[in-house]
């Protein structure tokens, strides 16, 4: 007779929460939900070159004009190498064996010395790299340090901290001179604020 009353209330929800939303799988809605995502989805290149002629008429004219720029590239450059060459053994055989000898010496006197200024270049950028990031300072002020030699290096160094501690100083003080709070001139009386609180 009062078996109703005892009973406890039971959660009805539906089975569309427990549903895949990748899937659209659900009872409630889910077909909505797969709707939804498939036209939240954005198109790959391929799917929209294949949907507009237009497009992909564009899309060829670009990559081809591509390849005729990086084909044109290559072949000049192979032919500034190749002539280069040339010139180089057009000279060489109009020399004699002695002063053929000493012109390659020189020749590899100066790749090498080349080699050793650009390792040299590196690691004084890197050196300078480290000492601005001890010091506080942005690191890309390096790239315009002078890297030349470990004088040039360290001349350079103190011209750009001292540069740009400048600019910072500036900066502030502009910042400051900006933002100046007025004053009352000394006269508290004259403050309504104060006067109202009875200070004198």
């Amino acid at each position: 007779m009062y078996t109703d009353l005892f009973r406890r209330p039971t959660l009805r929800i539906s089975m569309q929460y427990f549903a895949d939303p990748e899937s659209g799988e659900g009872t409630d809605g889910g077909t909505e939900t797969g709707a939804e995502n498939a036209a939240d989805k954005k198109p790959t290149l391929k799917e929209l070159l294949a949907s507009n002629k237009a497009y992909q008429s564009e899309f060829d004219k670009m990559s081809s004009k591509a390849q005729e720029t990086a084909i044109a590239n290559a072949r000049a450059k192979w032919e500034a190498d190749a002539k280069a060459q040339a010139d180089e053994a057009a000279k060489l055989a109009k020399m004699k064996a002695d002063e053929k000898e000493e012109y390659q010496r020189k020749q590899r006197e100066d790749a090498l010395a080349k080699r050793e200024a650009e390792i040299t270049r590196r690691e004084l950028h890197a050196e300078a790299i480290t000492q601005l990031t001890a010091d506080g300072l942005p690191a890309s002020l390096a790239d315009i340090v002078d890297c030349t030699s470990a004088d040039n290096c360290k001349k350079s160094m103190e011209s750009v901290k001292k540069a740009f501690g400048e600019a910072v100083e500036k900066a502030v003080n502009d910042k400051l001179k900006g933002t100046t709070p007025k004053t009352g001139g000394g006269n508290n009386s004259e403050d309504p604020f104060l006067a109202g609180l009875g200070i004198k």
